[in-house]
């Protein structure tokens, strides 16, 4: 990445200024900046030279150490522990502005570590990549050691320069069975309990739908709900931080944007009634909703708050605090029902700006297995519970009643009078429209044949998720529209939709 020393403005066009070498004048500007942000509180406690400082952005408090804790800085840096830590202290200051509290004192961490890595650990190094070689490439008068750490780095490192790893999602079965749970702890819990759960309870309901990050949900405005025209309107705050090229502002209301979108009204007066309760105890220190578990000087319910709140909660409704269910799951929870259900141009926007192609891979490349989770978790609640409503389907007489084709049945009756319309909505690998072994209505006479049809609506869903997973990185790399996220995503719907007709059929089983 570079780093901006400053802005010119110039007949309408921005020239950035960058810092190409962390040298004795960048030194002197970093200390200027670093006085900079003292004064506007950003830097609450430390001087340049101290070896610890205090960083606040009214969201996170983060204090960042300047001090080798074991060994010492290594040789291959060509630098004493002083000299190092300097310029460390030089590339952390750099970074205000362009990063987050949070990601600046992780990367201070890291090449604090760094420095007293071994050549070997160093030449391996995968954790914020993109920082490291930068900050390398800018020792003024580079020994010849730093050149070889930073050649072996970039032949390891990933894709997009970041040694994280993606959490995996538990099994989709998890979160079918955590919601029919959730809905009967809170029919049956008193006052107090739903006073105490509410945060956990709405964060459940509201980011499973609309795919708000953790941050972004406690941060939900005190006044989040009003009434426009009958409708019940919700206003929530969401990062500018994702956008690429903004700067940090290190408040919530220059880091956060008010968005606002429609709820049901049973939402609204819960929202409602817990703001009301939780007003009498006069807690609050900041504009959020939420009253904060217990006294913090940053005013609001904070991530780890709701984190040890939500393992309560695992307790009670499941009686296992360790239940699969974390609160970064339901974001891509929202983004896979999105993609299944529907694909709209906010689906779009959020798929194009999500952070790592390989996080989104691997919750929405393997969609075959949510769908056949969210189908046998259907069944498996109404097993032996058979109901004349309609949400059993049970076939008692064969395939009778439907219209006779080649090696099967097909349940589109009105075939036998000529009307080809569903027919030509199936089509095989070699694109031969009207092939019955791809078509939803057909019902084979014999069960191998099922078992292969099965298998390979199953590769296609999955085959689909994968292109979607192409075109977003085409437009993420600015190789493509939002058009062809929309394309793909249509396509994949249409594929899922065929896979869970199938099983329903196979389950007897109607969603």
């Amino acid at each position: 990445m570079q780093i901006v020393a400053g802005l010119q403005e110039h007949e309408g066009f921005t020239k950035l200024l960058l810092f190409h070498e962390l040298d004795e004048e960048t030194k002197r500007n970093a200390e200027k900046r670093f006085m900079e942000y003292k004064s506007r509180g950003v830097i609450q406690k430390g001087a340049f030279y101290d070896e610890e400082w205090v960083l606040y952005d009214e969201v996170k408090r983060r204090h960042i150490r300047f001090a080798v804790a074991e060994g010492k800085i290594q040789e291959w840096t060509g630098c004493t522990d002083e000299c190092y830590l300097n310029y460390v202290r030089a590339y952390i200051v750099l970074l205000l502005g362009m990063l987050t509290v949070n990601t600046i004192a992780e990367i201070s961490k890291s090449l604090v570590r760094l420095g007293t890595a071994s050549f070997d650990e160093a030449s391996s190094w995968d954790v914020y990549t993109s920082h490291v070689l930068h900050f390398l490439e800018m020792i003024p008068d580079s020994p010849g050691y730093i050149g070889p750490v930073m050649e072996r780095i970039e032949e390891n490192r990933t894709l997009d320069g970041w040694g994280k790893k993606s959490r995996k999602l538990a099994g989709f079965r998890y979160f079918l069975r955590f919601e029919r749970m959730a809905e009967s702890f809170w029919k049956t819990a008193d006052e107090d309990r739903k006073a105490y759960f509410f945060p956990i309870y709405l964060w459940w309901r509201l980011t499973s739908i609309l795919p708000l990050r953790a941050t972004e949900f406690l941060l939900l405005p005190r006044d989040c709900v009003h009434q426009e025209k009958e409708k019940w309107i919700l206003t929530v705050r969401r990062t500018r931080l994702k956008k690429g090229m903004l700067r940090v502002g290190y408040t919530i209301d220059s880091d956060f944007s008010l968005h606002h979108y429609e709820i049901p009204e049973w939402m609204a007066e819960e929202i409602l009634s817990y703001k009301n309760q939780s007003s009498k105890n006069g807690t609050h220190s900041r504009d959020t909703l939420f009253e904060p578990a217990s006294k913090t000087s940053l005013g609001y319910m904070t991530y780890d708050q709701m984190r040890r709140k939500l393992v309560e909660f695992r307790k009670e409704v499941s009686g296992d605090p360790d239940y699969p269910v974390n609160l970064g799951d339901t974001r891509h929870l929202a983004m896979i029902s999105l993609i299944l259900s529907g694909g709209s141009p906010v689906v779009c926007r959020e798929l194009a700006g999500h952070e790592s192609i390989d996080i989104s891979s691997n919750y929405y490349a393997n969609l075959s297995s949510v769908i056949e989770s969210a189908v046998y978790e259907r069944y498996r609640e109404h097993k032996g519970t058979i109901s004349l409503e309609g949400s059993i389907k049970l076939r008692l007489d064969g395939y009778s009643g439907m219209v006779r084709v080649k090696d099967g049945s097909c349940d589109f009756n009105a075939v036998a009078d000529g009307d080809i319309s569903e027919c030509m909505k199936s089509y095989g690998s070699s694109g031969r429209f009207g092939d019955c072994r791809n078509c939803i209505h057909f019902y084979p006479d014999k069960g191998g044949l099922r078992l292969v049809m099965q298998k390979e609506f199953r590769e296609k869903v999955d085959e689909d998720g994968i292109f979607l997973m192409e075109m977003i990185e085409q437009v993420r790399r600015g190789n493509g529209e939002q058009e062809d996220i929309r394309s793909a995503l249509l396509r994949l719907q249409n594929s899922s939709a065929a896979y869970r007709k199938i099983l329903e059929r196979e389950q007897g089983v109607q969603l």
